[in-house]
Order: C-alpha cells, then structure tokens, then sequence
C-alpha cells in the first residue's frame, strides 16, 4: 500500500510508504494516492488532513526507473492529464492539509508539499523541481504554486537551474512556513494539525475557501498551461537524446 491511513484526534495522517525509494511514485503508486486523496476528501471521520513520508524522506516525485515508460497506446496528452489527476485531488480536497516535509522533496514531490495549507519542515529537507534536467518542466502546478509562495525570479531559478535549495533556504525564501529538527517534524506537524481539528470545522474550512478562492483558479490555469507546454517539449531533440539514453542503460527496454 503506497498511502497508508490513520486517523487520531480528528486528524487523517496520510502517509506515502515506499522508503526504499525515498517515497517516489509510479503509475499503480499514483493510482493509490488519487484514491486515498479524493476517499479524504469525502470523508466525515476526521477534519484535517498530515501528509508526510514514510523513510527519510517527504517524496522524490515520480520514480525515475519508471521515467519514460508508460501502458502501450498511452498518448502524452492521456499521460499527463492521468498524473494530474493527483494534484487536482489536493487542489479540492476541502479540508486544511499540513504537509510534513523532510529529506528530499522533488518534482512531483514537492509540489504534493506545495499545494499544502502549511509546510513545516525539518532542517534536513533537500527541495528542487529539476525537471529541466530531463529536458520537461514541471507539470502538477509548480510555477503558479512556487511563484505565490517565493516571487518569480527565484521560482524561475529553482526551475530552470533544478539544483537543490536546503531547508534554511527554503525557509528563508517562504517555500516552507516552520522549521524544526528532523527528531520534532511529526510531532509539531501533528500537534499544528489536532490544534486546528479542534476549532469548528465550518468556521476552519471557510477561512481555508477565503483564501483558496484568491489563488486556485490560478493554479487550476497553470496546470492547464503545464500540460501543453509540457506536450511540446515531449517532442524535442533534447528530450528524445535523453529517454534514448535511459532506454539504453535499461537494456533496450522501449520507452514512451
């Protein structure tokens, strides 16, 4: 099971569990997470929603073994909108949701801890969006979602670099909201969301929709946005370079 459930003082904790890969996702682990994310949302039995990652790590976006491959007769467009399918999941999963980040948090990764009401994280976190060194960009909502949060140029600088930000960065610049030691971010995450699950529900979730109505359109248009630009660099040069060559190191296994 990729997404594990617990419930505990009317907090849902959802936990990605592939540690052996630093919580990375491929096509069956996506499938359970849209699962899990949309059961959240309707569900009645708890009033926040933790996500955090089993291991030592938040999550490494999709799972680079599993780069460029795809089900036979899968076009692009299909493919990508199917992935998106996650972050739209958050986008309306119409309670608070606190992402817990620590260790390595990347691509589609970070934009699951992106979209988050809060980000707390642990001085451990690694963050990038290094999709430009696969010759793609990101393609879950990254440049609206790091643009709100951080401005534009040092979002264009973790877009088109893909290097690693470390947590005092990340928190400096606003990417995440607290900062606290690898041994403390499960607690304080916990503690910040049972604080929360504690207060009227209807009174929490219109403070989480006055906000949300000011920028989720906005997200909603990038991930449109994403997708074509994304469907234009499957057809580069550099791009097919670069999947033949993973073809290769996997044995001539074809990719898509």
């Amino acid at each position: 099971m990729y997404m594990k459930r617990e419930i505990r003082d009317g907090v849902c904790i959802l936990s990605m569990n592939k540690p052996e890969v630093h919580n990375a996702f491929d096509d069956e682990a996506t499938e359970q997470a849209i699962e899990a994310f949309r059961w959240a949302r309707a569900s009645t039995e708890f009033k926040v929603v933790l996500l955090r990652g089993e291991g030592r790590s938040f999550c490494t976006g999709r799972d680079v073994r599993a780069m460029g491959e795809r089900k036979d007769g899968l076009s692009h467009y299909d493919f990508l909108r199917g992935g998106q399918e996650a972050i739209k999941a958050l986008l309306e999963i119409g309670k608070p949701m606190i992402a817990a980040m620590k260790g390595a948090a990347v691509g589609g990764g970070a934009e699951w801890g992106l979209i988050a009401d809060l980000r707390v994280a642990a001085t451990d976190l690694k963050f990038a969006l290094p999709e430009v060194k696969y010759a793609l960009a990101v393609d879950q909502g990254g440049s609206y979602l790091a643009t709100s949060l951080i401005g534009p140029s040092r979002t264009k600088w973790l877009l088109m670099s893909g290097d690693f930000i470390d947590a005092k960065t990340a928190y400096e610049w606003g990417l995440v909201d607290f900062l606290v030691s690898p041994e403390e971010l499960d607690a304080k995450a916990f503690e910040m969301a049972a604080k929360i699950a504690k207060n009227p529900h209807k009174a929490v979730v219109s403070a989480k929709e006055l906000v949300d109505e000011l920028w989720s359109d906005g997200v909603r248009a990038a991930i449109r946005r994403e997708c074509n630009n994304q469907l234009m660099l499957y057809g580069t040069d550099d791009f097919n370079a670069l999947r033949e060559a993973r073809r290769s190191q996997r044995g001539g296994k074809p990719s898509a």
